[in-house]
């Protein structure tokens, strides 16, 4: 049990103070994070509060997230299967690696089936083994891993606790200054409080949410990562919600899922730049979603471990000079084993067919949808459409 004045609690409480009392209106960096796209790794992130007061230094954000993470973990399950750890570890890295953060990140996986993920300040980041399972492709998982990054790269949690010291200091002024109030009055600015602070421990703050979602998408841009997965992935999650509501809960509660931020997402899209290709799938992905089945299901699924054919070729999506989507073409270049899955720009839905173990399949801007046409090609990495198949 985590105590009441533990350190866990105390970094929630102030960071949703400070979101209530002080949040202000959208987001300045919006604009300045599109047009500064290309200094990723280079940029500012959530050095001033309000634009005036500096945000607690890095060194006490490590500190604090350090002592919070300790606590989380004596009550948390780890899902600690070192094989899994490793790979959510090294997707986790790699979009680390292409987004502005400036601390280390330590990923560990939590045993529970809750599709959700969180990041605790200095970069202590936690992913529910149920939102591996929940995706379908490492690019989904990586969309929902970045918008978490960005959380940590954008000091949401820094810049909201630094408001609320600023805030305790401007009551404890106010508590001198006002004039004595009625019990009443005094009941009223409790209950308000209180709705304020529930409100922030659900997560309702939606700058903070916005701009995750657009460095989220800007990270997975770079990382070179199909961005239309997180569209298609957060769609997805909402279609299914109503069928599986306590799975589902711990994602929707603390990252509400509105057709506003959808839309606000895909017009985020419309401003990265283009590329040729893009990771949909790799083959570690399928292996390491087997690999869970067969931890949790030892007798069912004993020996199930992905080695497949199908499973060890990762899917790509390529776009071609004609600008028609073609899967599982056959003259395609060989590529090395275990290449992720691309989609390049002007892909239609579909992630390619595979004729060989070991090569990755291709989507190219000029692929047609024929999967049907190659006896051997299996559907690994199909990237879905927003919408589709709910």
């Amino acid at each position: 049990m985590v105590l009441r004045q533990s350190t866990f609690r105390r970094v929630m409480v102030m960071a949703c103070v400070g979101l209530v009392l002080l949040a202000s209106p959208a987001l300045a960096g919006s604009e300045k994070h599109r047009k500064t796209i290309d200094q990723i790794g280079n940029r500012d992130m959530g050095g001033k509060v309000l634009g005036i007061f500096p945000t607690m230094s890095i060194n006490s954000e490590m500190q604090l997230g350090a002592r919070a993470a300790a606590e989380f973990e004596q009550t948390a399950k780890l899902f600690d299967d070192p094989v899994v750890a490793d790979y959510v570890n090294r997707v986790g890295q790699k979009i680390i690696k292409n987004s502005d953060a400036k601390v280390p990140f330590h990923i560990k996986i939590v045993d529970t089936d809750e599709v959700n993920a969180f990041a605790l300040p200095g970069g202590y980041f936690y992913v529910n083994k149920g939102l591996v399972m929940a995706a379908d492709n490492e690019a989904e998982l990586a969309g929902v891993m970045a918008h978490e990054i960005s959380h940590v790269t954008a000091r949401h949690a820094a810049r909201m606790m630094t408001k609320a010291q600023l805030t305790q200091l401007g009551l404890f002024a106010a508590m001198i200054l006002m004039p004595p109030v009625s019990q009443a009055t005094a009941i009223g600015l409790q209950n308000g409080l209180g709705l304020g602070m529930n409100l922030g421990f659900l997560g309702i703050t939606r700058d903070s949410e916005r701009e995750a979602d657009q460095l989220g998408l800007q990270y997975l841009w770079n990382s070179g990562y199909d961005p239309d997965a997180y569209i298609t992935f957060f769609e997805k999650l909402k279609a299914q919600e109503k069928n599986a509501p306590s799975r589902l809960a711990g994602w929707f509660r603390t990252h509400p899922s509105t057709n506003d931020r959808m839309t606000q997402a895909q017009n985020e899209m419309t401003y990265l730049p283009s590329k040729d290709e893009y990771v949909i799938n790799t083959s570690e992905f399928d292996k390491v979603k087997n690999r869970i089945l067969a931890i949790d299901n030892p007798v069912k699924l004993a020996g199930a471990d992905g080695n497949s054919k199908d499973r060890k070729r990762p899917t790509l999506k390529r776009r071609t000079n004609s600008g028609e989507d073609r899967e599982g073409d056959e003259d395609r270049p060989s590529l090395k084993k275990d290449k992720p899955t691309l989609k390049r720009p002007g892909d239609k839905d579909g992630g390619g067919a595979e004729s060989d173990q070991g090569r990755p399949t291709l989507k190219k801007p000029s692929d047609r949808d024929d999967r049907g046409k190659d006896t051997d090609a299996k559907d690994v990495g199909t990237k879905d459409k927003v919408g589709e198949g709910k």
